[in-house]
């Protein structure tokens, strides 16, 4: 009798565990998720921005360099 309270509490537990392992791993996932569309949204144009603007100061740089000649 013992043993099969014991047996169905561990069963209970064992559910239990599971759920909240589910539920976490699901709250995880939702904020990664979060994470990765601010990244595309915010971040990622800036990234843009900062590229361009380096590449037009090279673009500049290499128009002068090839101006100068010896």
């Amino acid at each position: 009798m013992i043993e099969t309270r014991l047996s169905d509490l561990k069963q209970k537990l064992r559910e239990f565990r599971d759920a909240q392992f589910r539920f976490f791993a699901g709250a995880a996932f939702v904020v990664l998720a979060m994470a990765s569309i601010q990244y595309e949204e915010v971040i990622v144009p800036g990234v843009s921005r900062v590229g361009d603007a380096l590449s037009g100061a090279t673009a500049d740089f290499r128009t002068r360099l090839t101006g100068f000649s010896l």
